[in-house]
């Protein structure tokens, strides 16, 4: 009985991918205020950005409890079912394969073996131990220098080193077409990493054993047990030790149904010989259940003891989905520093402020600390890079949340147009405004303000709520009503930092406005300002 030599559900996954990224693209011209996050389910970056938190304190500022929790299901994947991710998910695989079959119908494609293919297997986990021992060290997600899925994703931006991404690029087009997935089997540190978690109990005995050690006082750094997993897992794949309980769910051939055609070896995309195996046990499978498709007999090949051709896309969309939502469900700090005793730390009120736009990185979020850090009844701050969030530990008897506030606070002078020389005089219109939090607000306010050109200029001074000062022509028709409209409209708008592009959303609410009965002359103006010219 004839099959369909294609796997439909595979090809369906990849195929969404890219066009869920090219989705991404388009919205990126359509709308200047949507910025994409082409590394948001990331689950390579979400293992680094955790193992950044739990050895250095400190979490990537572009990850997310989303990121983490596709970490986390990346391993239970590769546990449970195999390398979904690279046969599913990942467009570099995707992209590796089809360039493949290029080589292929060119007849130029080779598959590397005997002492190179041991020595290149190698390098995947060179690879990993520099990506990850540098993005822990630094809280930045190394792996975005050189990754040619997110060189091209995101235009090569100010993360990507150009030379080392455009080096990757090539070595993917190139390696591909002359070599069996050259970057996935010899480069990827995502293959390397999976390996380690396909070999669970090592991956668990090393961790416990560097657990004791730390439980029993000895200050081990991190990298020697890093260096001990880089090198068993290459020694494991090299020696080709198949581990008879992960993952769970494997390729089996039946040997009463199968008539050894062969097309089962011939479609596998990593070249494994399925056709001399009884359980497929090699490091390389993907369980991206290829030879199930292409094999005509019935019963031959099964995934466990039935067919299940299904089941790895069934369960890549499972974790997909799990992962979202597990992410949702909990928030990792980018920093957390406490500078008192534990026992007093559980003594101290907690104030959490919402949209503090000077948050925007790793960087910014120590520069905060320190600053909070100077501040008298403080002793500990948590900050959220992901809605620019902190959190911040005082003594209630020492300090309140109105000081907190006002020692965060900085008051701006923002001249939003030059004044007519036409005009000897300015009204000013009275604001008090919630969710203003410093002179990052009065940027974004002047900015919001300068659609109407007859107002000048704005002082911000602390008050709870803070108080602004607008200055506007003296026969503008703006009324109280116009104005607080005006500030009030939510906008959403692109903050650059570090190279990276935020999303800010403008959420300004205005307790009370009032016209003053007084006017400034434009001297004064020009004084406060500092706008005066010289004599």
């Amino acid at each position: 009985m004839s099959k369909s030599k294609t796997n439909p559900y595979r090809l369906l996954a990849q195929l969404s991918i890219f066009l869920l990224l090219a989705f991404m693209v388009v919205r990126i011209v359509a709308d200047r205020n949507y910025i994409a996050d082409f590394e948001a389910q990331c689950p390579f970056g979400g293992i680094q950005a955790f193992a950044s938190f739990i050895f250095s304190g400190s979490l990537a500022c572009s990850m997310t409890s989303v990121q983490i929790a596709m970490g986390f299901a990346l391993i239970i994947a590769v546990v449970l079912f195999s390398k979904l991710f690279c046969s599913f998910i990942c467009p570099v695989g995707s992209i590796s394969e089809w360039l493949g079959h290029l080589g292929e119908k060119w007849k130029i494609r080779r598959s590397i073996g005997g002492w190179m293919d041991k020595i290149f297997r190698f390098l995947k986990y060179i690879l990993l131990f520099i990506t990850v021992y540098i993005s822990v060290t630094s809280s930045e997600l190394f792996c975005k220098w050189f990754c040619p899925y997110f060189a091209v994703a995101s235009g090569f931006n100010a993360d990507v080193d150009i030379i080392m991404a455009s080096a990757a690029l090539l070595i993917v087009v190139f390696g591909s077409i002359f070599f069996r997935l050259f970057w996935c089997k010899y480069l990827c540190p995502v293959n390397a990493v999976s390996n380690i978690f396909r070999f669970f109990y090592v991956f668990a005995a090393v961790l416990a054993a560097y657990i004791l050690i730390r439980f029993a006082g000895w200050q081990l750094n991190f990298l020697w047990p890093l260096a001990l997993l880089c090198v068993l897992g290459y020694v494991l794949e090299l020696r080709s030790l198949k581990t008879k309980t992960f993952p769970i769910f494997k390729v089996r051939r039946h040997e009463s149904s199968c008539t050894n055609c062969n097309l089962c070896t011939k479609s596998c995309p990593q070249g494994i010989p399925v056709a001399s195996r009884k359980v497929v046990r090699d490091a390389d499978c993907h369980l991206c259940a290829d030879c199930l498709h292409v094999c005509p007999e019935k019963g031959a090949l099964t995934i466990n003891k039935r067919g299940k051709k299904w089941l790895p896309f069934v369960a890549t969309a499972v974790l997909i989905v799990a992962g979202i939502f597990a992410g949702k469900s909990f928030d990792l700090p980018t920093i957390q520093k406490h500078w008192a005793d534990p026992a007093d730390m559980r003594e101290m009120e907690e104030y959490n402020i919402n949209g503090l736009k000077t948050i925007t990185c790793y960087g910014s979020s120590v520069l905060f600390s320190y600053h909070m850090y100077d501040m008298e009844g403080v002793y500990g701050v948590a900050t959220y890079v992901d809605g620019q969030r902190v959190k911040i530990w005082y003594d209630a008897e020492l300090t309140d949340t109105v000081k907190i506030r006002e020692w965060i606070f900085t008051p701006a002078t923002v001249s939003i147009r030059e004044v007519p020389r036409t005009i000897t005089e300015l009204s000013i219109y009275e604001l008090r405004v919630d969710n203003f939090l410093n002179e990052l607000d009065a940027t974004y306010l002047a900015d919001i303000l300068s659609a109407d050109t007859t107002i000048y200029g704005l002082t911000s001074e602390f008050a709870c709520p803070v108080k602004i000062s607008v200055y506007l022509s003296p026969d503008s028709p703006l009324t109280t009503g116009d104005l607080q409209k005006l500030v009030e409209q939510k906008l959403r708008k692109n903050q650059i930092a570090d190279g990276k592009k935020l999303r800010v959303d403008l959420k300004y609410k205005v307790t009370e406005i009032s016209k003053g009965t007084e006017t400034i002359s434009i001297i004064d103006y020009l004084q406060l300002f500092e706008e005066l010219p010289d004599n």
